[in-house]
């Protein structure tokens, strides 16, 4: 006699079809071409960064006996764009943008990166000139009419959303415009340099692209204090586009998570935000930021005073009805990106 077979509700059905219908459209879709595009995002010096990734990028390529093309993107927005269309196969970027590269259904994660240290994470930091009176985030919020923040792109993880849902919204700060003198937006490389050149009195961040500043501009580090540190951040991941074959997915896999074992590998990892090696990941990674990003969503609802109660509950119902949609492509979904 048979195993019974498990029961499902309609709803449950539904809700899982509903968030596996764009990645089944995406499989489907995307640029036709006889080699791959690995798009990265560059935080900082971008043929600098390119140069870095080289030897990786081609080594993938005779590993799995196609010529990958390495394209590079100053803008997040701009590397979600283009895989999205079909323009990028694989890419390295934030968990914030792959976020939205996940929820288009156009990609998934497949693997993040392990520092020399072991490490699978990062933090956010706000610094400020050396000279400077502040010494924490309790002296920022407290004297930041008259501070200049200097904030990362709005889709950096660790540039925007993290400082800004850890080091402000969780401090009753929903609005950074409302409470600063003024707010510029920038990368990390700028953002440290105008805060060691005193030209913004508070910065955002991370620990990792302030050791590669202060081997590039040593002189210029030594002029920044760090005043906060957030909770760990997962490594910024890499993504693959689901339309890629199952079997070329496989062996991309394989070559990322057994890269390293011999002393050129590492020596090339090591240029890769000081890397050992890569680990694989899933979607599951994401969980953390999508929380994020819905508690960013409902707070700005419930503050925006001019919504009337109706169409507020209603924004507020599309938010929560988002959220279990990204639940069920984070949580269900990972499994079928393999």
């Amino acid at each position: 006699m048979g195993m019974p077979m498990p029961k499902f509700s309609r709803r449950s059905v539904l809700a899982c079809c509903l968030a596996l219908a764009p990645a089944l459209c995406a499989a489907q879709g995307g640029a036709t071409r006889s080699g791959l595009v690995f798009g990265i995002i560059t935080p900082r010096a971008a043929e600098q960064m390119k140069d870095n990734w080289r030897p990786f990028v081609e080594r993938l390529g005779q590993s799995v006996s196609m010529a990958v093309e390495l394209r590079a993107f100053a803008e997040s927005n701009e590397l979600v764009a283009a895989f999205r269309k079909g323009e990028v196969d694989l890419a390295w970027m934030g968990n914030a943008p792959a976020l939205d590269v996940v929820e288009s259904g156009a990609g998934a994660v497949y693997a993040q990166g392990i520092t020399r240290q072991g490490s699978v994470g990062y933090n956010s930091v706000l610094v400020v000139p050396i000279e400077s009176p502040l010494r924490s985030l309790d002296d920022v919020l407290a004297q930041s009419k008259k501070l200049r923040f200097g904030d990362g792109d709005l889709k950096s993880t660790s540039g925007h959303l993290v400082p800004y849902y850890f080091a402000f919204q969780k401090h009753g700060v929903n609005d950074l415009a409302a409470i600063f003198k003024s707010v510029s937006h920038a990368s990390h490389q700028k953002n440290l340099t105008m805060a060691a050149k005193a030209e913004v009195d508070v910065a955002t961040a991370n620990n990792e692209e302030i050791e590669f500043f202060a081997h590039d501009a040593p002189a210029l580090a030594r002029r920044l204090r760090v005043i906060w540190e957030s909770p760990v951040i997962p490594q910024s991941p890499l993504l693959w586009r689901l339309a890629l074959p199952l079997d070329l997915r496989r062996k991309i896999l394989a070559f990322t998570t057994t890269f390293g074992r011999d002393a050129e590998q590492r020596r090339i990892l090591a240029e890769l935000n000081n890397l050992s090696g890569f680990r694989q990941s899933s979607n599951r990674q994401l969980v953390s930021v999508a929380d994020i990003e819905m508690f960013k969503a409902r707070q700005a609802i419930n503050n925006d005073l001019a919504l009337a109660a109706d169409e507020r509950a209603q924004r507020i119902d599309e938010v929560i009805r988002r959220g279990s949609r990204l639940d069920l492509l984070l949580k269900v979904s990972s499994a079928s990106a393999r």
